[in-house]
């Protein structure tokens, strides 16, 4: 989940966002030293505070989740938007009443709302802990961390379940790999509950190994174009549709988003996020489509 960086005065990084889904989202993040100010939602660009995402094997639908605002379309969108993904400061921060609100008014309007952590691949790829280490180990420590005070901050409010971001996609020798995020899932549920929801993020195909890891697993994350030659893992195609999701940027205009939403139902992913954003900026997910593209996503949830 790329964070936008800000221009200007604060030369930092902003990722105030909520996506909405039935059970998942996932992207690429870069890091940075430093979070946007606390009061500056937007922190001085066009970082939006919130985008909606929603989906299951209904189809997708499209739906806005403002934090200090209200439900805005959410409201509208009744049984389509069951999920929703909180994610301040590319993690739980230190706690923002905003975010507070948001999660029960989203928890109201019946979304099962998961917080953002890093996984930060465990190192693997050279990705430092905020202490400086790709020790997996003080991965480990940090991510279990991040699921204790997303819980302590915004576990009244109604939260819901973890959404890792940066995971792998192989099982590892012996099954080293995915042992860690199937630890991570049982961390989850057995402090914080049975039912909690676990989403992983690896962007790409998985290893039939982590359907034990997660819920749901992010599978594609990619622009318009790879997407519409992309080919699916055969274990993705014996799960449930409700356990894969696709997030798809560089498309363009309402005709490439109907092409994207029927080849999703292809391949069995039950969760899709499509939008015309580009990686211009190093970021395609920090705007939001317009009204109408967003409508449209929620008027194919409903098409057969």
């Amino acid at each position: 989940m790329p964070r936008l960086p800000c221009p200007g005065e604060f030369d930092e990084l902003c990722t105030f966002r909520f996506t909405l889904g039935r059970a998942g989202d996932g992207s690429r993040r870069r890091r940075c030293g430093t979070r946007c100010p606390r009061r500056r939602l937007t922190c001085g660009c066009r970082c939006p505070a919130g985008i909606g995402i929603s989906s299951g094997t209904e189809g997708v639908g499209t739906c806005l989740l403002l934090p200090g605002s209200d439900l805005g379309p959410v409201g509208q969108c009744g049984n389509s938007v069951g999920f929703a993904i909180a994610n301040p400061y590319n993690g739980p921060g230190t706690g923002d009443p905003q975010y507070t609100q948001a999660i029960q008014r989203a928890r109201a309007a019946g979304m099962t709302v998961t917080g953002y952590v890093a996984t930060g691949y465990f190192g693997t790829t050279g990705i430092t802990t905020r202490s400086g280490s790709t020790d997996p180990a003080e991965w480990m420590c940090q991510i279990k961390s991040d699921i204790d005070t997303w819980y302590r901050l915004y576990g009244g409010a109604g939260l819901g379940g973890i959404f890792f971001d940066e995971s792998l996609s192989r099982c590892g020798a012996g099954n080293v790999d995915v042992n860690r995020y199937i630890e991570l899932r049982a961390y989850v549920e057995q402090r914080h509950g049975a039912a909690s929801a676990v989403v992983d993020n690896p962007g790409t195909g998985v290893e039939e190994c982590y359907t034990a890891a997660a819920d749901t697993l992010v599978t594609f994350e990619g622009n318009d174009t790879s997407y519409r030659t992309h080919r699916q893992q055969s274990s993705e195609t014996r799960v449930p549709a409700d356990r894969i999701w696709h997030m798809i940027y560089s498309s363009p205009d309402e005709n490439t988003l109907r092409t994207a939403v029927s080849l999703r139902k292809q391949r069995n992913a039950g969760h899709v996020y499509v939008t015309p954003d580009t990686v211009a900026d190093g970021n395609p997910w920090h705007t939001l489509p317009s009204i109408s593209y967003l409508n449209t996503q929620l008027s194919l949830a409903d098409a057969p």
